[in-house]
């Protein structure tokens, strides 16, 4: 009988670590079945390079009932939402900060031109006194 598949993996989801002690008979690269502490059985392959009574570390999915991943779903959904706020944010601040951008260089360009107008009449200003 072959072990259900589990899905892909799931952002949240809680793992189990088990210790495998490699089985007499079984080497690397051959698949080996462990039973997890939910009761599932998993196919798991051995590591290459080890031969029985070897151990190695696997990590599961633990085993999740129906509440579970529709509470990672919400979970996962309001994460996205809030990704998708905080864009919108970003750019909204984006746009802002540009705008402010462009009026400080329209008026830097006004005083410039002012500063300028008020040098042209201060040197007319002085040749009239001078006269």
């Amino acid at each position: 009988m072959a072990a259900p598949e589990t899905p892909g993996y799931v952002v949240g989801a809680v793992t189990t670590r088990l210790t495998v002690t490699v089985p007499h008979g079984i080497v690397g690269g051959e698949l080996v079945r462990v039973a997890a502490p939910d009761g599932s059985y998993h196919s798991i392959m051995v590591p290459a390079g080890l031969t029985a009574g070897q151990q190695f570390s696997v990590e599961l999915l633990a085993g999740s009932n129906a509440v579970d991943i529709a509470k990672l779903k919400m979970e996962l959904d309001a994460e996205r939402a809030l990704r998708r706020e905080t864009q919108q944010e970003a750019l909204r601040c984006r746009t802002a900060l540009e705008e402010v951008q462009q009026k400080r260089m329209a008026d830097h360009a006004f005083f410039r031109d002012m500063i300028k107008r008020q040098r042209r009449s201060i040197e007319h200003l002085g040749q009239q006194v001078e006269t």
